[in-house]
């Protein structure tokens, strides 16, 4: 896969070094928060890196991109609650734990910028748009938004798919272990999300967890979606020494794919999203 400024979605090839270590199968059920609030857009269909401002008047531009990353600091949230409830090792349960505090005060930060542009706004005598909300969603409410886009499921439902697969034997996983992964990854399975993802995993990888393209920049592409180098895995608080970890790969693409708000183009899945026209 592609970073920013680079539109190639390098096909992935087996090999790599190391050895796969795949996360623990047991999966806990998705808390589906009750949402609530009004005139808040749906946090899956603004993208993040794109500001909507000729939906806004001038000097409310801000409002689009500070919701959407509000949503995208959600989303984070909601996937990392599930990876703490499949956490079974304490030091893997404490770093978890300190993601998710941190995530907690990006959206307070994120949420109190939002509130002080709009009260300056105000000040400025200007008349807040009817459907731009007066203060920031509360993050138990934008969480509860994502949260209810996650699928809910039993835990040994994934256990029992997953459980089949052994990595010390094969790199192939089978499409039903794949949709188990993605469940346990915490992909909402609606349309524009797992079904588009599903395609392009197969396009890039070919099912194989251990794709390693080479050709690619920044050490090259890993895994099922084939995340180019190391910086997703980073910057969505995941270890990249389980990059070709099934349920970790798949969960550092949500995380992509929400921050970026679409599969294709410069930066994401380009080849293999205009391959089955997926935007």
């Amino acid at each position: 896969m592609a970073v920013s400024g680079n539109n190639r979605a390098g096909r992935g090839k087996s090999g790599g070094n190391g050895g796969v270590l795949f996360a623990g199968a047991v999966i806990g059920v998705v808390a589906v928060l009750a949402a609530g609030g009004g005139g808040v857009s749906n946090v899956f269909s603004r993208p993040v890196d794109n500001a909507y401002a000729s939906d806004l008047p001038a000097g409310w531009e801000f409002v689009n991109d500070a919701l959407a990353s509000m949503g995208t600091v959600a989303i984070q949230l909601c996937t990392g609650e599930t990876a703490l409830k499949a956490a079974k090792a304490p030091a893997d349960q404490a770093a978890r734990q300190t993601r998710l505090d941190a995530l907690s005060l990006e959206y307070e930060r994120l949420s109190d910028e939002y509130n002080r542009e709009v009260a300056n706004r105000r000040a400025m005598g200007e008349q807040r748009p009817w459907d731009i909300p007066a203060a920031a969603p509360p993050v138990s409410v934008m969480r509860g938004r994502a949260c209810a886009k996650l699928p809910a499921f039993k835990s040994e439902v994934a256990a029992s798919a997953l459980a089949t697969f052994d990595p010390n034997t094969t790199n192939r996983i089978t499409l039903e272990q794949l949709d188990a992964a993605a469940v346990a990854a915490g992909w909402p399975m609606q349309d524009g999300w797992w079904p588009q993802m599903r395609l392009i995993v197969q396009c890039e990888s070919g099912l194989n967890t251990r794709a390693h393209n080479t050709s690619d920049p920044n050490g090259g592409s890993y895994g099922l979606a084939q995340l180019n180098g190391r910086q997703h895995f980073d910057r969505s608080g995941e270890d990249f020494e389980l990059r070709y970890d099934p349920v970790v790969n798949l969960r550092t693409a949500l995380w992509l794919r929400t921050v970026r708000g679409r599969f294709g183009g410069a930066g994401g899945w380009k080849n293999c999203a205009e391959k089955y026209g997926i935007d």
